[in-house]
């Protein structure tokens, strides 16, 4: 099942997929602790599509794109104006934090820890574009292969952000 997946097959060297902590083989020693490939990807699509939003709001007042009736914090840190938003709407992120919440639960991956998720890792099953729609697979997979080496950048980019401020 993890060979399987888009970007698991990179190889590098003698057949090996790059694995260094080998995390794909503890869950063959101890299911019930250590999750299945299946699971490490939902989570690892998930954080990626986060820090991906997150990557352009986080510099988004700098741009002046603002919620409308909110004022940015002058020089647009982005910490700043989270702080500042927090405080001026905290109703405004109680309805953010709601939000996210009935995402979560509506998209739970169920039983990925053990690889019987019915779905695919990361198909949500929302594409209001129909952006997937008259696609080969090959085309798919080109894309879905463009989203985890995005998404990995934009982890690595949020990541380095928030070390440095």
């Amino acid at each position: 099942m993890a060979d399987e997946m888009v970007g698991a097959s990179v190889e590098i060297g003698e057949g090996k997929v790059y694995d260094p902590l080998d995390m794909l083989k503890l869950h063959d020693v101890a299911p019930t602790a250590f999750p299945h490939a299946q699971w490490l990807r939902e989570a690892e699509l998930k954080h990626c599509r986060i820090a991906m939003l997150a990557s352009v709001g986080a510099f988004s007042a700098q741009w002046g794109l603002v919620i409308p009736g909110y004022t940015a914090v002058a020089g647009g840190d982005p910490v700043a104006n989270l702080n500042q938003f927090a405080a001026d709407w905290p109703f405004g992120l109680a309805q953010i934090i709601f939000s996210i919440a009935a995402i979560e639960g509506a998209v739970f991956p169920g039983d990925a820890w053990f690889g019987k998720m019915e779905r695919e890792p990361g198909d949500i099953g929302y594409d209001p574009i129909r952006f997937f729609k008259n696609k080969t697979p090959a085309q798919k997979e080109k894309l879905q292969l463009q989203e985890l080496k995005n998404g990995r950048l934009a982890m690595m980019a949020m990541a380095a952000y928030t070390s440095e401020h």
